[in-house]
């Protein structure tokens, strides 16, 4: 036998229905009728207790000697201000917690509705949706009735969803009336009905327009899930409106072949949309995890990428630096804190990076969200991807690992951990689909990255560089360990330089600039620091050549077509464990692309002050090897693109449609 069901009636037809089905079925059944809204006649030959609504601890005590187990809370209830509602002692209680702002807007209070949920379960009921007893009340997919949808109403359809999930974040209303690309009222906590009858006489008239009626974001089902019926139909016929549009499986029709009817012979269109089937409105919410600053500048522009595929309407959350603040995200932590490299260098930090993993993961088992993105720093990203497997959370690794550098068994153990992964490097994807994790080769984001668009002759002139004299661009590292390690040896390498005519620049970023601006004082030249990507590139623009730390700006030197020279200095225990891991003869990306060592390697015991100005000296020079390094680079870059599509926008598309994907099983 089915446990005893406890209703909690408003008003309206739907407690009547319940009621009915329970009889029907000899199902045991209570009903809690709130006085002044559920209706006497929808209550015949049921047993019940009429409660106000302010009395929550008498409706408990009722409930539970009633012996019910499970709960529904069905029809309309408007709850009145304070000093109508005149709580009992467990109301007052429940309100003073969740605050009593919330009392003036009872309906449509997703943060109150869940709360009152959560104080039921409390008490040992477990509180189901209307759907869980009627399953024949939520709203089918496509057009219901044998009116159309003209085409021209598809681009208002559009903006009345954008607008009414927007309305919905807002915690104000669940509908809105658009027309002609213009949304001309939104529901507030009167009501749908007396918004429709407000639009007649708006400033903008109705006649023509669309309803548009959708689940709030993150409402809590249950409990409110929005509602139409033949009342709707006709109100919206009255002022003129063309159709209605709702969400499938997430709008109850109250009598669906009545609504079906009354809108037939009004000659107005029903559309039950799905938005999980279109990311556009399905106004994602994407958590992104970035643990440095290139992998910082990847999420900017996927975060810029995913707003103009959803036309604003994705959530983005998560952990990034400054470039992703930028584009709205709010760090739950700094990602600095992320940034360290090196076995050697991340041991004294790990027990805060181990504490940082288990919150992340923990933070984003609390909220939810539709997709996880982790950007590169994979000893942090896929240790957080590890604790949310079999969340029902997809997970999406965002640079690939460097399997085919050192550990390839790495790939076996990652593809268990991840729903996808996006390689920036064109023969990624075999390392990872031949352990079953499906992958995408998006582009190298340097592409995009304008490295290639800085202005030289202008930093000249505003840095007060002669036009024909020698600049060379430092280059040493984004993170603490690299700069503490390679300055000094940079340091050694300039003094051996001529350095009568030499400028010298100093992009960085702001994780190290004050580390650097202290440790150049001592320096012969006193060099030109600069921060951001427009200074970098034109920095780079202004260069006859340059000396950098491994890794992306690597790549950012060839797009600019500076000859430079790759220098590395690891933990002396971090580099004795590489020599037994490394399989690949070159760190440097563009020789790898190429197969060959265009730019010099000066790694480990090679990264000597003589033998870096040595190098450094012949690229001054405007030598033949410099120009020969110059002219391999256009080759490599051109293995970087994936067609005309931009990465960044390859990237999101790949993250919408993994959404759209998950949502549909």
């Amino acid at each position: 036998m089915q446990p005893k069901l406890g209703i909690i009636a408003g008003g309206g037809n739907l407690p009547r229905r319940i009621i009915n089905l329970c009889q029907d079925t000899g199902r045991p059944y209570y009903v809690i009728a709130i006085r002044g809204h559920a209706s006497p006649d929808s209550l015949h030959g049921s047993p019940h207790s009429w409660i106000p609504i302010g009395k929550a601890g008498s409706a408990f005590n009722i409930l539970k000697s009633e012996q019910v187990k499970e709960i529904v809370m069905i029809g309309d209830v408007k709850v009145p201000g304070l000093f109508e509602l005149r709580p009992d002692i467990r109301t007052a209680r429940f309100f003073l917690k969740i605050a009593i702002k919330s009392l003036v807007n009872f309906v449509g209070d997703n943060s109150l509705l869940s709360a009152a949920a959560s104080e039921l379960e409390k008490e040992g009921f477990e509180v189901i949706g209307v759907d869980t007893v009627l399953s024949d009340l939520l709203a089918p997919e496509g057009v219901l009735g044998a009116v159309g949808v003209a085409e021209t109403f598809y681009a208002d359809i559009e903006v009345g969803v954008s607008a009414a999930l927007r309305l919905g974040k807002r915690d104000v209303g669940q509908a809105v009336i658009v027309k002609s690309g213009k949304v001309i009222i939104e529901e507030d906590k009167s009501g749908t009905a007396k918004m429709i009858k407000r639009s007649s006489g708006s400033s903008f008239a109705s006649e023509g327009g669309l309803l548009v009626k959708l689940k709030k974001p993150g409402q809590d089902r249950r409990m409110d899930l929005p509602t139409i019926g033949i009342s709707t139909v006709h109100q919206a016929g009255e002022v003129g409106l063309a159709g209605i549009v709702i969400e499938a499986g997430e709008t109850i029709i109250v009598d669906l072949g009545g609504v079906i009817s009354a809108a037939n012979e009004k000659g107005i269109f029903i559309k039950a949309v799905n938005l999980k089937k279109d990311p556009r409105t399905l106004s994602p919410q994407i958590y992104l995890v970035a643990g440095e600053p290139s992998g910082d500048r990847l999420g900017a522009r996927l975060i810029a990428a995913l707003k103009a595929a959803t036309r604003g309407q994705c959530k983005i959350i998560g952990v990034g630096g400054p470039e992703m603040k930028e584009q709205g995200l709010e760090s739950q932590f700094p990602m600095s804190e992320l940034t360290v490299m090196g076995l050697a260098e991340v041991l004294p930090r790990l027990p805060n990076l181990l504490s940082r993993i288990r919150k992340t993961a923990a933070h984003i088992q609390e909220i939810k969200p539709d997709i996880v993105v982790t950007i590169d720093a994979p000893d942090f990203s896929l240790r957080v991807s590890k604790l949310l497997r079999g969340k029902k959370i997809p997970l999406i690794h965002y640079v690939a690992p460097s399997v085919w550098a050192w550990k390839p068994g790495r790939a076996k153990k990652i593809a268990p951990l991840l729903n996808h992964i996006m390689t920036l490097l064109p023969f990624e994807p075999p390392y990872f689909e031949r352990e079953g994790l499906a992958s995408t080769f998006v582009g190298h984001s340097v592409i995009e990255s304008g490295a290639d668009q800085g202005d030289g002759p202008n930093f000249r002139i505003r840095h007060k560089i002669a036009l024909d004299a020698k600049v060379l661009c430092i280059l040493p590292g984004s993170r603490h360990s690299e700069v503490s390690r390679l300055m000094p040896i940079i340091e050694g390498a300039i003094k051996l330089l001529d350095t009568e005519s030499l400028h010298i620049v100093l992009p960085t970023v702001d994780s190290v600039e004050a580390e650097i601006r202290a440790a150049v004082l001592a320096w012969p030249i006193s060099p030109i620091v600069v921060s951001g990507d427009t200074e970098k590139f034109s920095a780079f623009a202004a260069s006859d050549a340059a000396i950098s730390a491994s890794g992306t700006v690597s790549l950012e030197l060839a797009m600019a077509q500076v000859p430079y020279v790759t220098i590395y200095r690891f933990n002396v225990v971090t580099a004795f464990i590489g020599k037994f891991l490394v399989k690949t003869p070159f760190v440097n990306i563009i020789n790898i692309l190429l197969g060959r060592e265009v730019v010099p390697e000066l790694i480990q015991e090679k990264c000597k002050s003589n033998i870096i100005a040595s190098y450094t000296a012949d690229y001054l020079a405007g030598s033949e090897s410099s120009r020969t390094q110059v002219a391999n680079f256009n080759q490599a870059i051109t293995q970087l693109k994936n067609g005309d599509v931009l990465p960044s926008k390859k990237a999101a598309a790949v993250v919408l449609d993994i959404i759209k994907l998950h949502a549909g099983e």
